[in-house]
């Protein structure tokens, strides 16, 4: 009987063989991976949203309380502009006659910048009810001032806007504001 596997002839045979398994494995498994399906996830991710709303109080005409709320679902940053005009009882504005008027506002919880006014520290999401409402802008109330033009009373509109408070980069870049260590906007400063 002859031995196939003698010599140098018998390693050369194992190799090939051993190769043509190796090759066969490799092609099989490609094919099954190939073949293989999976069904498809659904992403289940849901953006954080910042929606505000403008609480305000007014007693015979005159503005008492200034808060906001936020409604959404992301911690935000927000700010306030107060429009003044002269208006008449038909709903007509003057609008050659500026209105005036220094606001007496909470400088501990808020600060001014060109006319609008900053809350420093982030308002929670709707869902840390109490903790999603500012404190009161105003210190005192805005009254009617002296010297009005004949006809016209003064109206006040607030103007409210909120941004997300992550990432600080979205209101530093957007409001031209500082943002501090504790996350409390601050006033930009220049250097002289």
């Amino acid at each position: 009987m002859k031995r196939i596997f003698n010599g140098s002839g018998g390693r050369k045979a194992a190799l090939i063989l051993s190769l043509c398994l190796i090759f066969a494995l490799a092609v099989g498994t490609t094919v099954a991976l190939l073949v293989a399906h999976t069904n498809a996830v659904t992403n289940t991710f849901t953006a954080a949203k910042s929606k505000i709303t403008i609480e305000e109080k007014t007693d015979d005409g005159i503005k008492s309380e200034i808060y906001v709320k936020n409604e959404g679902t992301a911690t935000s940053y927000v700010r306030v502009k107060l429009v003044m005009n002269w208006v008449s009882k038909d709903g007509k504005t003057i609008s050659a006659t500026p209105v005036n008027i220094s606001v007496d506002y909470d400088k501990t919880n808020w600060f001014e910048q060109g006319g609008i006014y900053y809350y420093k520290t982030p308002v929670a999401p709707v869902s840390a009810k109490p903790s999603n409402v500012t404190s009161n802008l105003l210190k005192t109330p805005i009254e009617q001032p002296e010297g009005a033009p004949e006809g016209y009373h003064l109206e006040v509109t607030v103007l409210a806007e909120g941004i997300q408070a992550a990432p600080s980069k979205a209101v530093t870049d957007s409001w031209r504001v500082g943002v501090d260590n504790n996350g409390y906007l601050t006033q930009p400063t220049t250097a002289p």
